[in-house]
């Protein structure tokens, strides 16, 4: 049986569409499909609204945005690497939310938002592909040999997380031959976790530290901050003395007019009256302000009932001395 005349067609005698007709006598038949209830008539609901949460949305999209990279689609700038020219596409967007850097690049009030192609001065081609692919992952791969421009890339980049992570590397490099270069290094980026770890370390093998080149390669401030520390692990203030001469020997025409300066940050006043006189004495010659300081060291141990007046942190003894001098003493 055909529903064609009784529905959707108008009713010549009516003037009323027959749909209407038949849902106005069929009441199980809605008048507005559009708004149909989810709900039982005459029940009340207790169905709550859902949250839904698609858990690897994120992870897809980028992703996603990795294969268009990939096939060079869509991306809208070209970095280019200051030091060899090597070009790499990106997406701005993905850049932009993975570093404050890029962001500040792209739509800062002097931003770079037109242009095409932008180069990073300075900048290694590889360390820059690597960050780039950083932005769309989340992966990086550290290496000895990579390690040192890619913090400084990081840091220039705002990438923090990688920051951190080239840092653990290199804490993990800690040795009396390098600490110091790592401790330099980690001052020049600002990465204050693994200065501290670096300056730590060199502390607490001092006495190995200065066998190594990087130590008789000091300049005349990291020298003179490195020896006036009191957490250098010595068994005596000797030890701390002969890592001095032995820098100055090191090169003695430059670095013999600087010994009064250096001199300071020995503890001579728990040198024993014999190495002042017979080690100490020698090497200044006839430097006046050495030839005071050690004057001084001497009223410490000459004139013990004014070593009061004289207290200061010439006189206060390295953490890792008390022990012995308490013994000794």
């Amino acid at each position: 049986m055909s529903l064609s005349g009784n529905i959707g067609s108008p009713s010549r005698d009516s003037g009323t569409s027959g749909n209407s007709s038949m849902a106005g006598s069929d009441p199980n038949i809605p008048r507005d499909f559009s708004r149909l209830s989810l709900f039982s008539s005459g029940t009340s609901s207790t169905t709550q609204d859902e949250h839904f949460n698609c858990v690897g949305h994120a992870e897809h999209s980028l992703f996603c945005m990795k294969k268009y990279l990939q096939i060079g689609k869509l991306c809208d700038v070209v970095l280019i690497a200051g030091q060899n020219g090597q070009r790499v596409s990106a997406h701005k967007l993905v850049l932009s939310a993975a570093s404050e850097y890029f962001a500040t690049m792209f739509t800062g009030s002097l931003s770079n938002n037109d242009q095409r192609e932008i180069t990073l001065v300075d900048i290694d081609g590889d360390v820059l592909q690597a960050v780039v692919n950083y932005c769309y992952t989340g992966t990086i791969e550290i290496r000895e040999d990579n390690v040192e421009t890619l913090l400084t890339t990081a840091c220039l980049m705002l990438l923090h997380e990688v920051v951190e992570a080239c840092s653990r590397f290199l804490s993990h490099q800690l040795h009396p031959s390098n600490c110091l270069g790592i401790a330099i290094f980690a001052e020049h980026q600002l990465c204050t976790s693994l200065l501290n770890e670096a300056k730590a370390y060199t502390h607490q093998h001092f006495m190995q530290v200065i066998l190594n080149q990087e130590f008789l390669q000091l300049n005349l401030e990291q020298i003179h901050d490195l020896l006036s520390s009191d957490d250098l692990n010595v068994s005596s203030e000797e030890e701390i003395f002969s890592a001095l001469l032995s820098w100055i020997q090191h090169d003695p025409i430059e670095r013999k007019k600087h010994i009064s300066a250096l001199l300071a940050s020995v503890k001579l006043p728990f040198l024993s009256p014999t190495f002042l006189s017979d080690q100490v004495e020698p090497a200044v010659e006839n430097d006046p302000i050495c030839q005071k300081l050690i004057m001084e060291a001497m009223k410490w141990h000459l004139l013990p009932e004014r070593r009061f007046q004289m207290a200061g942190l010439w006189t206060r003894p390295r953490k890792a001395t008390i022990g012995r001098l308490m013994i000794v003493g």
